[in-house]
């Protein structure tokens, strides 16, 4: 494929460890000459894997493409804690370390719907203000608890001091609190040391690309592209005429056109291509996004 930075679509993006999300979504955009792009979703600077970029059009659908289930894998460190629940504070030792651990009872632990409280040292707004911002000034922001679901859990043992981890999870879960809480359940603190996203539904780490591809070559960007339409396959479809396509471009009432659509999320395409998503529900039809 060739690639426009005038189309609408999400990129795939490897982003690499030390990086904010932010650094690099400001570096891809000057590379490709990208107006306007969003990202589905933060990782933290300690953090690598798939950061999903939406581009132009498509940055109005960013609140379905994170609402995803994700894949993580990485490492802890036991024997320690920290304020951020990783290597981003000071780490205060524990000097406890047990010597046998049985893996299997972590998982069944932390497997399922459990409830977590986010790290202070986070993205979350408190009274308008984000959080690592008010801990960084030395205040305690008040986390309040939420529920999510750990839905499969592998954990290894691969040094005296340290688990790997491969786990699938609910959107807002925080595999910096999951490490902290699985620490404080060993009784020993644990702090995490490394992480790779490697998945965000159908966005796969396989598919990304890196920075340094980019740089080598912009075109490289080309394996890491995902369409709208790709996007949202599996999605019911309607086709209309240019006379449909004008009339709904003007805001006007979709019934009219009495159109199949099925409850959920429907493309409408003229010419081939996606060009609205309505969602119909028991009670009305509305419009989702122009994309």
């Amino acid at each position: 494929m060739t690639f426009n930075p005038e189309d609408s679509f999400f990129i795939i993006l490897n982003k690499q460890k030390g990086f904010s999300s932010n650094g690099e979504l400001n570096f891809l955009k000057r590379l490709l000459k990208i107006k306007k792009a969003g990202f589905c979703g933060t990782l933290d600077p300690l953090a690598s894997g798939v950061l999903v970029v939406a581009v132009n059009k498509a940055t109005k659908l960013i609140s379905l493409a994170t609402d995803f289930d994700k894949v993580y894998s990485g490492k802890i460190k036991l024997g320690f804690t920290s304020p951020s629940l990783d290597l981003g504070t000071e780490l205060v030792e524990s000097g406890v370390v047990p010597e046998v651990i049985d893996c299997d009872s972590i998982v069944k632990k932390f497997q399922g719907v459990i409830q977590q409280i986010p790290p202070v040292y986070s993205a979350l707004k408190i009274d308008g203000e984000r959080a690592y911002r008010l801990a960084r000034n030395g205040k305690t922001p008040e986390m309040k608890a939420r529920n999510v679901e750990i839905k499969s859990l592998e954990i290894t043992r691969t040094a005296h001091d340290e688990l790997s981890f491969f786990v699938r999870c609910s959107k807002g879960t925080y595999i910096r609190t999951l490490a902290g809480d699985i620490g404080e359940f060993l009784g020993c603190g644990a702090v995490l040391t490394e992480l790779i996203r490697r998945e965000v539904g159908p966005f796969r780490l396989e598919n990304a690309v890196s920075m340094e591809e980019l740089k080598e070559n912009p075109e490289n960007v080309c394996k890491a592209v995902l369409s709208v339409s790709e996007f949202l396959s599996g999605k019911n479809t309607c086709a209309v005429d240019e006379e449909g396509f004008n009339y709904l471009k003007n805001g006007n009432d979709i019934s009219k056109l009495n159109l199949d659509l099925e409850e959920g999320l429907n493309l409408l395409k003229f010419n081939g291509k996606v060009f609205l998503i309505v969602e119909k529900t028991v009670e009305k039809v509305s419009y989702f996004a122009f994309v």
